[in-house]
């Protein structure tokens, strides 16, 4: 998880870095397919040079980025999760705790229907 390391390091406050680290680390032994790295500064998963999801830390959560498909497929359970969200991300805040089955669908789904993609966004 090297290609994290700079950026999980400039994250202040020591229990949100360990957060996100162990949800990047979560994401990289769960889907050890998909590729690790940071684009436009933010950390990402990508499988055969398409966008999967990436994770960005805020100063009071994490936003979680499943691209605009993966917020409207999973909407309802976003909702149930408890976590806000926009048409393109949704939020963790750093004191709630992360549904990792919700995570797991998510990258999935998104594995599945970019399957074919050839293009790094769905277009």
């Amino acid at each position: 998880m090297n290609v994290f390391a700079k950026y999980v390091s400039g994250i202040d406050n020591p229990d949100h870095r360990l957060k996100l680290e162990e949800i990047l680390s979560w994401t990289a032994d769960r889907f050890p397919n998909l590729q690790p790295q940071i684009k436009w500064n933010t950390p990402m998963f990508t499988d055969h040079g398409t966008f999967i999801i990436g994770f960005a830390a805020a100063k009071h959560h994490l936003s979680v980025s499943p691209e605009e498909a993966g917020i409207a497929h999973f909407a309802d359970d976003i909702a149930r999760a408890g976590y806000s969200a926009t048409s393109r991300l949704f939020r963790i805040q750093w004191t709630e705790p992360v549904h990792y089955d919700l995570l797991e669908s998510m990258i999935q789904f998104n594995i599945q229907e970019k399957a074919d993609c050839s293009a790094f966004w769905r277009k």
